[in-house]
């Protein structure tokens, strides 16, 4: 008990949130960088300079967004939303779309063709256990749970930089708030690709376990473009393709564990996409990516590899790196890209 106790002041000190294995059976390193409480403005700098740009954080009752030069880079949804003929259950808030390149190109999807659980870029986990039930946060249909934007928490205009921190629930159907989000994005000052940094801190705020058991996906996702989605059949002009650091397709990709997995494709008539790059501080990173065989949709899954467990007070850190681009993926740009 000692030993337990003199590791985990040894970590606070440090400025991590690592749990010792001895002390948490199944729980994760809760590493993901320095824990700091004020990240949006201590990420570090832009992985490379970049010219003057006009970037604005602009700020409604629905929404916040980043803009660059008259575009929108992506949209951040404070309050519900729930596209006509869609059953109540399917509201959603807490997740970006659309996120879009540099010549405007919309990669992501909101409420897609049979896929209506599918939000842009959403966090969210598959198969847990809670006390003595079954929860599913991410499958909204099963009425089992969901997440939910609860305020916006901080904003940030500074050297050139944009970006905002939010609080996020992830709830129970049956027992209300189990998961409490702080979810911080920043976009960095370039104009050749968009590179926005996420960083999200998962809070167990009851007093039981969570169980976050295997599963073969549940994590940090995107769902890809509508002209990808072959179900869409007023849109979709072509599955993406998809490749990853390790030079993998799609069907070879899912489940190995890269540094970057990217997804692109004809969208609106020119070729865009979108990759994301693994803090390799995360847990068990490199951390495993589940690409979808038919759908255009990938998520970074540290489940894949087993279960692991959140007691109470306990957080899961992860950090992720997207870099939104138009045409087919620059490898040598996405080495300079990559987390130092």
């Amino acid at each position: 008990m000692k030993n337990c106790l003199y590791l985990l002041l040894l970590s606070l000190m440090l400025g991590t949130c690592a749990l010792a294995p001895s002390c948490s059976a199944g729980a994760p390193s809760h590493s993901s960088g320095i824990d700091d409480p004020d990240e949006l403005r201590n990420s570090g700098p832009s992985p490379a300079t970049a010219p003057e740009t006009d970037t604005a954080i602009i700020i409604d009752e629905d929404a916040v967004s980043f803009r660059r030069n008259d575009g929108e880079v992506l949209r951040y949804h404070l309050t519900p939303r729930l596209p006509d003929g869609l059953p109540d259950h399917y509201a959603r808030s807490g997740f970006v779309h659309p996120l879009s390149s540099p010549a405007g190109k919309v990669v992501t999807d909101d409420f897609p063709v049979a896929y209506a659980h599918q939000h842009g870029l959403f966090n969210a986990w598959t198969n847990t256990t809670f006390r003595d039930s079954f929860v599913d946060f991410w499958n909204q249909h099963h009425l089992l749970g969901t997440v939910a934007h609860h305020r916006l928490t901080d904003t940030l205009r500074e050297d050139g930089f944009v970006g905002f921190s939010s609080e996020l629930h992830h709830l129970s159907r049956v027992y209300g708030k189990v998961l409490e989000e702080s979810w911080t994005a920043r976009l960095h000052p370039r104009t050749d690709v968009h590179v926005i940094d996420f960083r999200s801190r998962q809070s167990n705020v009851t007093e039981d376990t969570l169980h976050l058991n295997e599963y073969h996906y549940g994590g940090f996702g995107i769902r890809g473009s509508k002209h990808w989605n072959p179900s869409d059949s007023l849109h979709f002009s072509g599955h993406p393709t998809f490749l990853t650091s390790e030079g993998l397709g799609r069907e070879a990709a899912n489940h190995s564990r890269p540094a970057w997995t990217a997804m692109y494709g004809d969208v609106a008539g020119s070729v865009a996409g979108v990759a994301i790059f693994p803090h390799p501080d995360n847990y068990r990173y490199p951390q495993p990516v589940r690409v979808h065989p038919g759908i255009p949709y990938f998520v970074v899954s540290p489940v894949v590899l087993g279960a692991f467990t959140l007691p109470p007070g306990a957080s899961y850190l992860s950090r992720f790196r997207v870099v939104v681009f138009d045409g087919e993926p620059d490898v040598e740009l996405f080495e300079e890209l990559a987390w130092e």
